[in-house]
């Protein structure tokens, strides 16, 4: 559950969630207007509004001065590996405001979102410095190794499976991951695991395929992107090789899932 909130004013709320949900692991929590949403990655709520809203967060003060986005304060993300993330956000084309800088405590850079709200990357360096992570949970942290690009981009129009009717899709991987892509060859059979963020973690029953006539069952007996951690399994087919990148076919998620692992299908004991 968050504890903490903030808020950010943006012009276009639509690609903001697209930004934080699809490049940075927040998750949609409420987007009940065009003008205001709200988001959650662990303890932080990212409360999102635009200006001019019909009241809330976006509305002007009464000298009439409306809010915009920008400025300098910001919150900062600390992650485990920000040479890799930068790379792969330089790749996906988000705007930075600075390169890495090393101070005291870690490192950091201040990356934009596509309302030009700054937010901080932030790998700390001395134990002082980290979030107060418990060890148990520190154990299990998974970094993206790369991400999806695909023309699936709504929800409610991908299809449920990927051998009913997904497109062909390009897995892209972050640079410093790139080498462990180097042996996958046209027609291998691979299994993509990737993180469905825009999954709820706070459901444990479902309807399958969402057909309310049918019983509901516990998510573990399903393949439902919405379980405790949306982790998601897809076995597809090599269709194209590039550099850092791998075309597969029949990949039902949507564009911007990040990619968690990747591993051969085997058919044989011993292969691999």
């Amino acid at each position: 559950m968050a504890t903490v909130s903030i808020r950010y004013i943006v012009d276009d709320v639509d690609a903001a969630i697209e930004f934080y949900c699809g490049r940075l692991g927040f998750h949609e929590d409420v987007h009940p207007a065009p003008t205001f949403a709200m988001l959650s990655r662990g303890d932080l709520r990212l409360v999102l509004s635009a200006p001019g809203g019909g009241g809330g967060g976006g509305q002007s003060m009464p000298d009439g001065t409306a809010p915009e986005p920008g400025g300098w304060n910001r919150f900062a993300l600390e992650v485990a590996d920000l040479d890799g993330i930068v790379g792969a956000l330089r790749a996906a084309g988000i705007s930075f405001r600075n390169d890495i800088v090393n101070g005291v405590g870690g490192k950091q850079i201040l990356i934009q979102d596509p309302a030009g709200n700054p937010v901080e990357l932030f790998e700390p360096s001395i134990d002082e410095a980290r979030l107060g992570i418990a060890e148990s949970e520190s154990r299990y942290q998974v970094q993206p190794i790369g991400w999806v690009e695909s023309p699936l981009d709504d929800l409610d129009s991908t299809p449920k499976q990927g051998d009913e009717g997904a497109p062909d899709a390009w897995l892209v991987f972050r640079p410093d991951v790139a080498e462990g892509i180097r042996d996958l060859w046209v027609g291998a059979e691979i299994l993509v695991l990737t993180w469905l963020d825009r999954g709820r973690r706070d459901v444990l029953s479902v309807h399958p395929r969402g057909d309310a006539t049918r019983p509901a069952l516990g998510v573990f007996s399903t393949r439902s992107p919405d379980r405790p951690n949306p982790i998601g399994l897809h076995r597809v087919t090599v269709v194209a090789t590039a550099s850092g990148r791998v075309q597969v076919n029949d990949l039902e998620a949507i564009n911007g899932t990040p990619i968690v692992d990747v591993k051969p299908v085997l058919e044989a004991k011993g292969e691999r």
